[in-house]
């Protein structure tokens, strides 16, 4: 086993959900990016894990999509993966949520909840969120600083709070009405959304669409995105430059740290950064 702490994954399950966000990253290829899905069952994918266990040892995945409760057998899959790893859910919440927290250990899987105004009803999505949390799971919710919602975000913010529920924000990167984002956040938007958004380097890195270009980054090292194939990147950025698949018996992540080939760094991969290291 090779010795190398807090490695993690984000892993991009399958291209596949029942919401048709405006600001999704997907929004218009949903057809396209859904011909690279690949279906195993739970019991191939904890093969392939148990590799990944054998050579690296317990690590974080963070399973994001496309909504991963749409995957087949989904809750089936994450209790066999987190008795060797630890799992994040990035989940909109439309999922058998009952059934998850009756089956789903809270002390080996989180969830980053997800709130899509234009889907979801809050008073559901609130019942939903609190019977995660009685049952012991971590985790909040994230709502997108998307120009039309943003006058929903006080109210959205005092009603989660009431609840007990942490709030978070993300910022929208993409183009509406012609205008490009974050670039076209005023000054007065992004100092009502900084509160929200959590440490500096995410202001800087998220909001601000500063550079991380040639600073050294474990991304690829200590990290990497796994595409619904199977394909492994050091990053979303860098989603078209393939350094392995996570299917393949050799393969391994980078031996060593390298400097960063993005232009920007939308998510928080930034963390990466041997700065915040």
């Amino acid at each position: 086993m090779l010795e190398r702490k807090n490695i993690y994954f984000t892993w991009d399950i399958h291209y596949k959900c029942n919401f048709r966000c405006p600001y999704c990253w997907f929004y218009k290829n949903w057809e396209i990016m859904e011909k690279q899905n690949i279906y195993l069952s739970p019991q191939e994918w904890f093969f392939h894990w148990k590799r990944i266990f054998g050579k690296y040892g317990q690590v974080r995945i963070e399973i994001t999509g496309g909504e991963p409760f749409l995957y087949p057998d989904f809750i089936e899959l994450v209790k066999l993966l987190s008795s060797i790893h630890t799992i994040k859910i990035t989940t909109n919440m439309s999922g058998d949520i009952e059934r998850f927290v009756k089956e789903v250990n809270p002390e080996r899987v989180s969830l980053d909840m997800n709130f899509h105004i234009l889907f979801s009803d809050l008073e559901e999505f609130i019942k939903k969120v609190l019977l995660v949390k009685k049952a012991g799971f971590k985790g909040g919710v994230c709502f997108l600083a998307y120009p039309p919602q943003m006058d929903k975000i006080d109210y959205l913010s005092r009603r989660f709070q009431k609840e007990g529920i942490g709030f978070a924000l993300a910022a929208f990167w993409g183009e509406y009405e012609g205008k490009k984002y974050p670039e076209s956040y005023t000054e007065e938007e992004k100092e009502m959304m900084k509160p929200y958004l959590g440490d500096i380097n995410r202001i800087t890195y998220h909001l601000n669409a500063s550079s991380p270009k040639g600073k050294l980054c474990n991304a690829g090292y200590k990290y990497a995105g796994i595409h619904a194939n199977g394909d492994v990147v050091r990053c979303g950025p860098l989603a078209d430059k393939i350094i392995g698949n996570i299917l393949k018996e050799n393969f391994s992540l980078l031996s060593q740290p390298l400097p960063c080939e993005a232009d920007v760094c939308p998510t928080n991969e930034y963390i990466n950064i041997e700065e915040n290291d």
